[in-house]
This record gives structure tokens, C-alpha cells and sequence, in this order.
């Protein structure tokens, strides 16, 4: 973890915000979301249909999904920010990301891609060398579950990967969007800033994790509701951080 007193040269300095915000962070989002619910179902369900509809087309979906979810992201972000300052979102709001920061929003799904496929080919390296010294054995006769008991330190390292890449990207298309960064600033202060707030953000995730599943139970009907609370939930987390 980052010492918590670090500092790094940009002009906006993350706050160190107390692990129960967490919970407050789906409480507000969930007030923005009744001031405005028409509104929000609109953006929420074109940003859902854009990005299921663009990860199941063949061969490019996954690499154009990762690429333009910063940009659509940024759009969603904007629309939060007008509804803070007292103006109603509107559906056309998603799209601002492509008018006005497509090449830095673009930029941090390139980063974030190239981090990932880092992840995935220190993934098949650990794999492959755990199976040449005979720690991972590919054999039908051996149940699953107990293959993977035996590189569980290889499952460790990758998660602790995944999470460093992650932890660059979770407030970098908000940065970019409503800071103005460069792609590359931003992706750094998103880093410092997710490690310096790790536990209100696990809290965050584990009670929305939580009202997930509880969503789905009514036939997916509480997903409605559910969903955009969650994609909102991201601006007031780097409100709360950033600009409060």
C-alpha cells in the first residue's frame, strides 16, 4: 500500500476518505438517481446496450468494448456532474465524451488494455511454469479444484496484477473527462487515489455486490433501479475524493 502522506505533483490531491463512505457513496447516488429517474434509465440502458452490443461482435468486440468504455464512461460522468450542479441530464450528455476528450478518454482504454493483456501473458507464464516444475498437472483424472489448490500463490500474484492495472483505471476516465488530465496523469492519480481509499471502495463494493444480487432476485426487475445506481455510484466516489 502507498504511505499515506504521499503526494504527487498534479493540482488535484485525492482525500483520504473514512472506510464506512462507502456506504454513503450508494445512499447519494441513489438520491441523484430519484431526481432525475427517466433521465437515468435513458443513459444507463443506451450505455449497457452499447457496450453488451459492441463485446459480442465477432473477433474485435472485447478490444473495441475496452477501447471506447472510457469514452462512454466520460459521457456518463459529465451527465453526473450537470445533475450535482442543479441541471438535468440528458441522453445526448453520453456522448460527450466523443466531442470533447475522445483522443485522452481513448488513450486511457489503450493503456488499460495493453496493462490487461500484461496480466493475462504473466498469467500463462506462471501457469506454464508451474506445470514444467510439476506444481500444475493437466490430467482429467484430477479434479479441478485440487489443481488449482496447488498454484494457489500463482492465483495471488495475478489477482495483486490485475488489481495494480485496475486501481490505474478506476478513476482515470473520470479525471480525464471532468479535470481535463492527460491520459497517462490521469491513470497515476487514479492509482494513488484508489490505494489511499482501498477500504471505503471495498465496502463500496462488497454492499453493492450485495444489493446486486438481492436485484435479481424479483425476475432481474430491481436491476432497473439497481444498475445505474451503481454506474452513478462511480461519480459521487470521485466527487467525495476529488472535488468535495
Amino acid at each position: 500500500m502507498l504511505d499515506q502522506d504521499s503526494v504527487i505533483d498534479v493540482s488535484v490531491e485525492p482525500r483520504q476518505i473514512p472506510p464506512m463512505q462507502g456506504w454513503q457513496w450508494i445512499v447519494s447516488a441513489f438520491q441523484l438517481f430519484k431526481q432525475s429517474p427517466t433521465a437515468w434509465l435513458g443513459i444507463c440502458g443506451i450505455f449497457i446496450l452499447a457496450m453488451l452490443g459492441m463485446s459480442l461482435l465477432p473477433l474485435v468486440g472485447g478490444l473495441l468494448s475496452t477501447l471506447l468504455g472510457p469514452v462512454f464512461l466520460g459521457g456518463l460522468m459529465f451527465s453526473a456532474q450537470k445533475q450535482s450542479r442543479g441541471e438535468t441530464p440528458l441522453l445526448v450528455d453520453l456522448f460527450a465524451g466523443f466531442q470533447l476528450r475522445f483522443t485522452e478518454l481513448l488513450k486511457v482504454g489503450v493503456l488499460y488494455m495493453f496493462g490487461t493483456m500484461l496480466v493475462v501473458v504473466l498469467m500463462a507464464a506462471l501457469l506454464a511454469g508451474a506445470a514444467y516444475l510439476g506444481f500444475l498437472t493437466i490430467d482429467k483424472n484430477v479434479e479441478t479444484f485440487a489443481q488449482l489448490g496447488s498454484i494457489w500463490p500463482v492465483m495471488i500474484l495475478v489477482v495483486a496484477a490485475f488489481s495494480v492495472v485496475y486501481s490505474t483505471y478506476f478513476y482515470a476516465p473520470t479525471l480525464v473527462m471532468l479535470q481535463g488530465m492527460k491520459a497517462g496523469e490521469a491513470m497515476k492519480l487514479s492509482f494513488l487515489a484508489f490505494w489511499r481509499n482501498w477500504q471505503p471502495i471495498l465496502v463500496m463494493s462488497l454492499i453493492g455486490a450485495a444489493l446486486l444480487i438481492l436485484a435479481m432476485l424479483p425476475m432481474l426487475l430491481g436491476l432497473i433501479v439497481a444498475l445505474p445506481v451503481a454506474l452513478i455510484t462511480s461519480y459521487v466516489c470521485y466527487a467525495d475524493v476529488f472535488e468535495t
